[in-house]
């Protein structure tokens, strides 16, 4: 009963604050993109190791990539080496807080990536909230505020072709 409480109370107050975001949004190719965010949940090994080797591939001289991952643990992860928020770090709304997830959606990227495929309210609300100009997701119906555009794999695909896909597609815009 608490846990849909939360998720309907998470639902209300994003709904609430998307009606005074208005962030300029627009079309950006991978050779124009200076500055790339992804987003991720930390709590597989498997796929963070996966999504590192992926902002490896995509990270250039003039390309810089920044990473903010979720970690579904009561306490901080010692082995990421990147900016990352952990369980106790969300309100009663599954809201995530703190300065570093406060600058990661001020942060005007060029291009944000959403590398999560299961339903994660906190990297969720980060990509609806974030001022980036364009924004790539998971293909969710019900999730439409959170991604630019959106692209469908099956569900018997994980993450490593899905970021597959994304690179094909940022690469194939001109």
């Amino acid at each position: 009963m608490i846990q849909w409480l939360r998720k309907r109370l998470y639902q209300y107050f994003l709904k609430k604050e998307l009606r005074h975001h208005k962030p300029s949004r627009g079309i950006i190719s991978m050779a124009e993109a200076k500055e790339i965010g992804i987003i991720l949940d930390a709590t597989d090994p498997t796929i963070t190791k996966l999504v590192n080797q992926f902002a490896d591939s995509i990270r250039t001289p003039y390309r810089k990539v920044s990473i903010m991952a979720f970690y579904d643990y009561p306490k901080p992860a010692i082995n990421l080496n990147f900016p990352h928020f952990y369980r106790k770090q969300l309100n009663f709304f599954m809201e995530p807080q703190g300065y570093l997830v406060e600058e990661f959606i001020d942060k005007r990227f060029d291009i944000l990536i959403n590398a999560f495929l299961k339903d994660s309210p906190p990297l969720e609300y980060i990509a609806a909230l974030s001022q980036a100009r364009y924004r790539i997701g998971p293909y969710k119906t019900d999730k439409m505020y959170c991604s630019d555009v959106m692209i469908d794999i099956k569900a018997h695909q994980g993450i490593d072709y899905y970021l597959e896909q994304v690179k094909h597609y940022l690469y194939m815009i001109k």
